[in-house]
């Protein structure tokens, strides 16, 4: 059964301590936190070479943060926490071109309603270059449908501010007591936007959320190639550097298959907890890397930590 959505408004937007369903967790053996010691929690999806999400134990990976080690206490995997999952359409005029735009439109409603369990909710948000929320945050499915509803509805219109809208979207968002992922879907070409692609992946970091792009664009005739590789380019920057992955589409199949690969790479993060030293407090972002020991694992993480949201 559904929860309500006043519920799941005020337990995600408060930043309260969520229970999520049970999962198997892989701790190191326990030690005592110095006061001088943080405590940080990330999201990370590791991957085998086969393209399949791994499991990860504290003694599998090596943290640093502006090249000072950290300390694993425990790593969490298989959606220990509740998701958070939005979905960012671009709906500007470009995308009247596009003759699979209705049926991108019912995929990502059979995705959203595959993806959600549990207490896992979402949200929905158009943009041209203005942007639309189209409901509130939710798992119930009257709503959920309600809204690709809307969605159907609002034309595609206008030019196209991108960074615009990610900023919008997550900037005071909802707390940090959820797996917070956005999926943007469009031809990922920004032309009206007042702010920059490195201020928008900035917003997605300091709100601890990892953007997922599908890039569909090949349906459009107007599309050059300068545009096609400058909208990878952005793509890959704002994947890579919050924890997501991008996916370059071409037609229907691949659509499917790009979103069949986001739910499969969301439910395979692994929550991440490790101590380290306490830096002095600043408004600017803590270099992360992290590196898996065996060369048969590659790891999604986000680049940059920010010690609290702004």
């Amino acid at each position: 059964m559904s929860l309500p959505d006043a519920v799941l408004v005020a337990l995600f937007g408060a930043g309260l301590a969520i229970s999520g369903r049970p999962s198997t967790a892989q701790s190191a053996p326990a030690a005592a936190t110095s006061p001088a010691m943080e405590s940080v929690a990330i999201y990370v999806t590791p991957v085998s070479k086969k393209g399949v999400p791994a499991d990860l134990n504290p003694g599998d990976l090596t943290i640093t943060e502006d090249k000072v080690p950290a300390k694993i206490e425990k790593i969490n995997c298989g959606k220990p926490e509740p998701l958070l999952l939005g979905l960012l359409l671009d709906v500007s005029a470009s995308r009247r071109r596009d003759p699979l735009l209705l049926s991108h439109y019912e995929a990502l409603h059979a995705f959203v309603n595959q993806a959600l369990t549990g207490d896992d909710a979402t949200y929905l948000v158009d943009f041209s270059d203005t942007l639309v929320r189209l409901g509130d945050v939710t798992n119930n499915r009257a709503a959920i449908s309600a809204a690709f509803g809307e969605l159907r509805r609002d034309l595609p219109r206008s030019s196209t501010s991108m960074y615009d809208a990610i900023e919008f979207t997550l900037k005071g968002g909802p707390g940090r007591s959820a797996h917070r992922v956005l999926v943007v879907v469009g031809d990922w070409e920004d032309n009206s936007s007042h702010i920059g692609l490195e201020d928008a992946v900035e917003v997605a970091q300091r709100n601890s959320t990892a953007v997922y792009a599908i890039v569909d664009a090949t349906d459009n005739p107007t599309y050059t190639k300068t545009a096609y590789k400058h909208s990878l380019s952005a793509a890959k920057k704002a994947t890579e550097e919050t924890g997501g992955r991008y996916y370059d589409v071409h037609g229907e199949k691949e659509f499917d298959a790009a979103l069949q690969a986001i739910q499969v790479a969301t439910g395979g993060s692994c929550r991440v907890e490790y101590s380290i030293p306490k830096a002095a407090a600043t408004n600017k972002g803590i270099k992360l890397r992290v590196d898996a020991h065996s060369k048969d694992i590659s790891i999604s993480y986000p680049r940059t930590r920010f010690s609290a949201a702004p």
